[in-house]
């Protein structure tokens, strides 16, 4: 396996662009090992962002990160696996041509086949090309053919071409089709019928491209590559002498308007730049090149044929051997090999001489055509420099030197002993401050050197130093050490105090506050207070050695992983709301070659008069512009690849239902941005399972596991290297089968099972529930007839018994005698109570309500048996539906009603009795009334008669069933008896009604 990653710049000639203004290039190569397929002949992106190629083993699509085989159906094969065009057009169908004729168009996901039979090209189709009334050309080795929407047509004199063939077919900015027909060049004004003429020569196997300023480039084998005068305009030129420079088989521009061309003649790939320093007619030579890459330079092959500029502006080669992808650097690299020898280098601008970097003894100045030497110190390496005004200052390890028209002049240092010198800055002046190992801080003037601050400082372990711009001083040390000196008083800052970025190698004054980077971290000292800042991966910003902040408001970093950028506010945003410092960082992939420099005594970058950055690296100069900084405006389309599940690949397509059982699954997508593969990042979200969105990194996988059955949808989203989202993203929606057991009609089926169990139950507890009732009630009506057995066949018969044998002692006193009338008066008492406990017997013997019987029915009854000892007009009043009630309920109603009728009969002496019974409201309301004689009001204010119990027996059941009880009379008026049923007393549903139904079945089967 081979990956070529490299910077080529390769200048063949001089040329009046200074290096870092002429484009470079990160080059990635896919080799067979790598997954790339052989025989790449045609390119061509498909409008959802993948790369397709045509090779001469089939079709293939790229999506920056794994290539894909596209087979077509079985049934509808592809011409011939060899594939020599493609393209695509503005309503998104990819075409495809063939080595043997024919054409194909893959549409939606549908494929199309055109047969020579049905009107294609019969040979090698070269190219296609589609003009503006969306018309689709193709150059073949046998001819010129157009497809009209429906069939191929081959082009000849009705249209004005003669030729025999059609090498390369380009449509201009401004509509107009060209042709090169193997000999000649003619072209088709937009809206026309009628080719027209030339007279310009075009050697066979010639391209065409179209150059930003709407030039024409023309390379064939005769004449090599030239630009063409315009011959709409009537300008012609004549061929240049001979075969020319580069024979390309292919030409693409890329953004920066550089042409590259793929050499047919001694193979690679072949970039020249600033186009617009050729004069019209101009044929390249040699020495026009900026590059030839050839195998050498890292090219798999120097067999290169196709070439595609890409939307994100990528140049693509294809090569029999592999793929190349060819990006755009921020960074340039000022490739001198006298910058790249040592491992010590000084960097400063100087407003009178430019850019100074120092290698080794030597002192550069960075000029358009390269490095210009200034000066050497013969032997000291120089590590610092320090441009203030018109002087400029060189530090080596034991001395300072000064710059001067004549070369460098040593001078002596602030004290004489071996003190080193550890640092250089400068004073905001045109003198410099320094710090001397063992001695202190020390400032020169030019003149003389003075100790700063008055007191001494502390120069063990300090590794760097700033003067503030309130001419304060900033001094790091190693161990999380920072010392202000301000008035000759010292504050020093600690771990203690926040400050944990390890040993301080960088500071510098920005907008928010004072930055201090160390070899671990970087912090923000602000009013008195450190704030550490963070960022992702957590080693981001360790070893920052340079640090520069523009007009525009960005802070650049130069740090060990390489330059970071801080957008405008990042620092300040990342203190309001604590977490990562937004970032984006250029490395390798930007075209840096190395790192920050470190352990340096001075900044690592600097700041020209235009605002570009120079930076320091362990591989020589880096450079970049803030101002024209390439940025990915391309969102990346999202793309769902494969739903996994059991070891299978299930359609994505119209929902797939997943078998049942399946718990754990594997969703597999990508986005083909492909400048930056590397850094696309991805989110995405399982609705119904993820409450939040999963930031995954650049994991194109997603994993799920123990999902239940059910609908699911999965999005997932991608941002490109410039952090630019898809908010749309892509959506699959799945299912889950059930198995049986989870199933809702399975689920129902227990829940029915379930509640017929419980219904069951619920009957059978009514049973135990009514049968414990009904025994209650035997049992009380057994022990009413004991009792009233006890009272009729002991104390009733032993009353009796005595009432007689009082009367035979009365029958012996003679009549006239007041005891013998005394007496009688006692028997006829006697015989009163008597005849009340017979009563009461009976009334024990009585038939009770039960459920079966109603009451108003009992009543009724009950009023008949009692008026037979005391004929009394009686009647039962019923009003509105009654409820059913329970038989506890209903047997002490009864009772209580009886104890009622019973005082009206038997005392109340009335000529009217009456019972209402009334429904209304909810309420249950029975109403016992009469006319008779009326209650004493003594008895109502007692609540009974002494030695009387009806009343309150009444008041106790009524209580005991949460009634309630009223009671109204007046002497001579009669009495009204009321007692009202509460609605939860008495009332029951439906469902309680279909129960006794169900219970009276349940009995009459048991």
């Amino acid at each position: 396996m081979r990956v070529a990653l490299a910077v080529f710049c390769l200048w063949v000639g001089a040329t009046a662009a200074a290096p870092w203004q002429i484009p470079q290039y990160h080059h990635r190569a896919w080799s067979l090992q790598e997954g790339a397929p052989a025989d790449v002949w045609a390119l061509a992106q498909a409008r959802d962002g993948y790369l397709w190629l045509g090779t001469g083993t089939g079709l293939y699509r790229f999506d920056g990160v794994q290539f894909e085989h596209y087979q077509a159906p079985p049934r509808r094969p592809f011409a011939s696996n060899n594939i020599t065009a493609l393209y695509t057009t503005t309503d998104g169908a990819l075409w495809i041509g063939f080595l043997v004729g024919g054409a194909s168009v893959l549409r939606d996901g549908s494929l199309q086949h055109y047969s020579v039979a049905m009107g294609a090209p019969r040979d090698l189709v070269y190219g296609f090309a589609e003009d503006h009334s969306r018309g689709l050309w193709a150059a073949a080795q046998n001819g010129l053919y157009r497809f009209d929407g429906r069939h191929w047509h081959a082009i000849g004199d009705d249209w004005g071409y003669p030729a025999m063939h059609a090498d390369h077919v380009l449509v201009d900015s401004r509509g107009t089709l060209w042709v090169a027909t193997g000999s000649t060049l003619m072209y088709l004004p937009s809206g026309t019928r009628r080719f027209v003429p030339t007279g310009i020569s075009a050697g066979p196997l010639a391209s065409l491209v179209e150059a930003p300023d709407g030039r024409l480039w023309l390379s064939d084998g005769a004449h090599g590559t030239r630009s063409l005068p315009d011959p709409r305009s009537g300008s012609t030129a004549s061929p240049p002498i001979g075969s020319g420079f580069g024979h390309f088989a292919c030409m693409r521009i890329d953004g920066s308007g550089v042409l590259w061309g793929t050499d047919r003649r001694h193979g690679g790939v072949v970039r020249v730049s600033r186009l617009d320093r050729f004069a019209i007619g101009h044929a390249l030579r040699p020495e026009d090149a900026d590059a030839v890459i050839r195998k050498r330079e890292g090219l798999t092959s120097d067999r290169a044929i196709p070439l595609l500029r890409d939307r994100e502006g990528n140049v693509w080669v294809g090569t029999n051997l592999g793929l190349h992808r060819f990006r755009h650097n921020n960074v340039q690299v000022v490739e001198d090999e006298r910058l790249t020898q040592h491992d010590t280098y000084g960097l400063a601008f100087s407003p009178k001489l430019g850019i100074l970097v120092s290698s080794g003894p030597r002192l550069y100045r960075i000029r358009g055509d390269g490095a210009e030497l200034l000066a050497d110190t013969k032997g000291p390496k120089i590590a610092a420099i320090v441009a203030e005004g018109e002087r400029t200052w060189l530090k080596t390890e034991s001395a300072l030197w000064r710059l001067n028209a004549d070369g460098v002049q040593r001078l002596p240092l602030p004290r004489d002993n071996d003190g080193l010198l550890k640092f250089l800055v400068g004073d905001g002046g045109s003198g410099v401050l320094t710090m001397q190992e063992g001695n202190g801080l020390f400032h020169y003037d030019g003149l003389q050197w003075a100790q700063v601050p008055a007191g001494p400082v502390d120069s063990a372990g300090a590794t760097a130093l700033l003067r503030d711009t309130d001419r304060t001083y900033w001094i790091g040390y190693s161990g999380n050490r920072l010392a202000h000196w301000h008035d000759n008083a010292q504050r020093v800052y600690t771990a203690d105090d926040g400050l944990n970025v390890g040993t301080v190698i960088a500071l510098a004054r920005v907008k928010e506050g004072l930055l201090v980077a160390g070899e671990t971290g970087l912090a923000l000292l602000r009013d008195g207070r450190v704030h550490a800042l963070h960022a992702t991966p957590a080693d981001r910003l360790n070893g920052i050695t340079g640090i520069v902040a523009t007009p525009q408001g960005e802070i650049w970093l130069n740090a060990i992983h390489g330059i970071l950028r801080l957008p405008p506010g990042a620092v300040t945003a990342a203190l309001q709301h604590p977490g990562m410092l937004k970032h984006r960082l250029f490395d390798l992939g930007d075209g840096l070659l190395g790192v920050a420099q470190q352990a340096t005594p001075a900044s690592t970058v600097a700041a020209d008069a235009d605002g570009r950055l120079w930076f320091a690296t362990n591989q020589g100069l880096a450079t970049l512009d803030p101002l024209r900084l390439y940025s990915n405006m391309v969102p990346p389309s999202v793309h769902i690849r494969s739903l996994i599940a059991r070891r299978h690949r299930f359609p994505i397509s119209g929902g797939p239902t997943l078998p049942a059982g399946t718990r754990d699954l594997r969703v597999e997508y990508t986005a083909p941005s492909l400048s930056f593969p590397d850094r696309v990042e991805f989110r995405y979200r399982l609705e119904g399972v993820d409450d939040e969105w999963q930031d995954v990194g650049n994991r194109r996988q997603a994993f799920y596991a123990n999902l239940g059955p059910g609908d699911y949808r999965f999005r997932v989203l991608a941002a490109n290297d410039s952090g630019l989202w898809n908010e749309q993203g892509a959506t699959l929606d799945f299912t889950i089968a059930p198995r049986f057991t989870e199933t809702w009609w399975f689920a129902a089926l227990c829940a029915i099972a379930a509640g017929l169990l419980l219904f069951f139950l619920y009957l059978l507890r009514l049973r135990q529930i009514s049968d414990r009732v009904r025994m209650r009630l035997e049992e009380r009506h057994l022990e009413r007839d004991r009792i009233a057995r006890e009272l009729h066949d002991t104390l009733l018969q032993s009353f009796q018994g005595l009432v007689l044998r009082f009367q035979s002692i009365a029958n012996r006193i003679p009549t006239d005698d007041p005891i013998r009338s005394a007496l009688e008066k006692t028997m006829d008492r006697a015989d009163e109570a008597i005849a009340e406990g017979r009563d009461r017997v009976r009334d024990l013997r009585a038939t009770t309500a039960s459920a079966s019987t109603d009451l108003p029915e009992a009543f009724a009854r009950l009023g008949a048996e009692l008026g037979q000892e005391r004929p009394t007009s009686f009647s039962v009043v019923v009003e509105g539906r009654l409820p059913a009630m329970n038989a506890v309920l209903s047997d002490e109603v009864y009772w209580i009603g009886r104890e009622a009728l019973g005082n009206a009969f038997r005392h109340a002496d009335a000529s009217q009795i009456e019972v209402e019974i009334s429904h209304s409201g909810g309420c249950l309301v029975f109403r016992f009334r009469d006319d008779g004689q009326g209650i004493a009001e003594e008895v109502i204010l007692n609540g009974a008669r002494s030695g009387h119990w009806g009343l309150p027996g009444m008041r106790e059941r009524a209580k005991a069933i949460g009634a309630e009880l009223r009671l109204w009379s007046r002497p001579g008026k009669g009495t009204e008896v009321e007692l009202l049923l509460r609605p939860d007393g008495h009332r029951q549903s439906r469902w309680s009604d279909w129960r006794r139904r169900i219970m009276r079945i349940w009995r009459a089967k048991t």
